[in-house]
């Protein structure tokens, strides 16, 4: 049940807008998909690309009608091209796939190898070559990959079994980092280059500090190369997942990634096809997201442990919580403010998801009526939103622009995707985990309020001695406006 509390001070009247506390309930059951988090699959199949199959997900477009999910695991092979050049059917064909995750309301996590059955991968000159190729297509579809894995090297490109970089416990080599930087150069610049073992990462860079919140996002190596563990769950420390030079399983590279994955993203599958272990660990599924803050799994294989998730209703869990999962706790907003002028919005909220959002995504307050939409962007950045229950309150003071006209709104909170393309598109705005606050139609999140907007020059609707008079609150400091003047509360005398 939701509550509506409407304050106002008696000795502040004259400064002080009315406002409504609303309090929210949270929806800690339903599942429903949120963009950029979640279970994957992957979808195309072992097949090795060419100009008469040039595509990967044009023969599975019936998967989307039935799925509950935002994301699909995109493989594509190119080990008909490992001395040649990619034919533009192929490039044009990733295109026309992209395109599809559009229409469709998807995001990908996107990796390229050569091979699934064999170590024949390509060397570097060729490498660099098709990463070459590829650039100029990653960037265009940036908008519906949610991230890139680096790939290329080795079976399933997963950088082991290689023929030409050595085998996995030579996590970098000359070699290798030719095809990293190439990765690095190609991705783009708001996307993050998953690796698939912690001590690429540490032996690219030459240490083993995590990345703090200071140099989060800036697009350097440092704050944009995340992990993808594709062992999720074996022994030997995820088949050398959590692995030193010393040991399989170290504690201190565990405590590295979870440190790490506050900024950068994690996830990938499990791969135990052992029934006995399986039976030993399928329960360990949730602690282990939630201490490396895992947004995305793999749905299917291997099915001795995903079965076991379904069955046990652990899947059910893992759908809600991973990735991030918001909830709406509390929100004191203003009942009235005159166009041209200042209201102050605080929000409280929780992340209950095992991971924070990772691309960038921006937070609105909206006003809306029947006719016209106004949307006012908080200063909150949704990426510190952190995880594991942990609660962010939201205090921004917001201007309301001089053209909103008279009029009662109603107010949404609204997180569209950051991309011109996407942003219109309501299946790829973020939802809230309450009840009665989502709008599918319009992909907002509704505060249960309203705000009345008066026209410019006509005041609050107070006393009229005091119709010109109205505060503010910028960075905990009170700034009062008389007259059309601005004063600081310390020394003024207002009656």
């Amino acid at each position: 049940m939701k509550r509506f509390i409407s304050i106002c001070s008696a000795s502040l009247f004259a400064l002080a807008l009315c406002a409504n506390v609303v309090t929210y309930t949270a929806d800690d059951l339903s599942i429903f998909p949120n963009p950029e988090r979640g279970f994957t699959e992957e979808l195309g199949g072992e097949t090795l690309l060419s100009t008469s199959k040039n595509h990967v997900v044009r023969a599975d477009e019936d998967w989307f009608s039935t799925s509950n999910q935002s994301l699909v695991m995109l493989m594509y092979y190119l080990g008909n091209y490992t001395s040649k050049y990619i034919p533009d059917t192929i490039l044009s064909g990733f295109d026309g796939d992209m395109q599809i995750l559009r229409d469709k309301g998807f995001k990908c996590v996107l990796r390229f190898a050569y091979s699934w059955k064999n170590n024949n991968d390509a060397d570097t000159t060729w490498v660099k070559r098709h990463i070459a190729q590829i650039k100029p297509h990653l960037q265009a579809n940036a908008d519906v990959i949610y991230v890139l894995e680096t790939g290329f090297v080795g079976r399933w490109g997963e950088w082991y079994y290689s023929s030409n970089y050595s085998n996995e416990t030579q996590h970098m080599n000359k070699k290798r980092k030719v095809v990293l930087n190439a990765m690095l150069d190609a991705c783009p610049a708001n996307r993050f280059l998953l690796v698939r073992y912690p001590m690429i990462k540490t032996e690219y860079l030459g240490d083993e500090v995590a990345l703090t919140a200071a140099e989060a996002y800036t697009n350097t190596p440092r704050a944009k190369i995340g992990y993808h563990n594709d062992a999720f769950l074996n022994d030997w420390g995820n088949d050398g997942t959590y692995a030193s030079s010393k040991k399989s399983d170290d504690p201190k590279v565990r405590q590295y990634i979870a440190a790490e994955t506050l900024y950068v993203p994690n996830g990938g599958e499990t791969n135990v096809e052992d029934d006995n272990l399986a039976a030993e660990v399928y329960d360990d599924a949730e602690s282990e997201m939630s201490t490396y803050h895992w947004s995305f799994c793999g749905s299917s294989y291997a099915t001795e442990i995903t079965g076991r998730w379904r069955s046990s209703g652990i899947y059910d869990e893992l759908n809600r919580k991973m990735g991030y999962r918001y909830q709406l706790i509390t929100a004191t907003l203003p009942q009235t403010v005159e166009a041209g002028h200042e209201a102050r919005f605080q929000l409280q909220l929780r992340n209950v998801g095992y991971a924070p959002l990772y691309n960038e995504r921006h937070a609105y307050i909206v006003l809306r009526d029947e006719q016209s939409t106004y949307r006012l962007l908080l200063q909150s950045d949704p990426r510190t939103w952190l995880p594991n229950g942990a609660v962010t309150t939201i205090d921004d003071t917001l201007m309301v622009p001089m053209n909103v006209p008279a009029g009662t709104y109603q107010l949404y909170l609204h997180m569209p995707d950051a991309s011109p393309s996407l942003e219109a598109d309501p299946r790829y705005a973020v939802r809230f985990a309450n009840t009665d606050v989502w709008d599918p139609i319009s992909g907002m999140n509704s505060l249960q309020s309203t705000l009345t907007v008066t026209a410019q020059g006509q005041g609050h609707p107070y006393p009229k001695t005091a119709s010109q008079v109205y505060k503010t609150l910028r960075n905990g400091q009170l700034i009062i406006r008389k007259n059309g003047k601005t004063y600081t509360a310390q020394g003024i005398e207002l009656f």
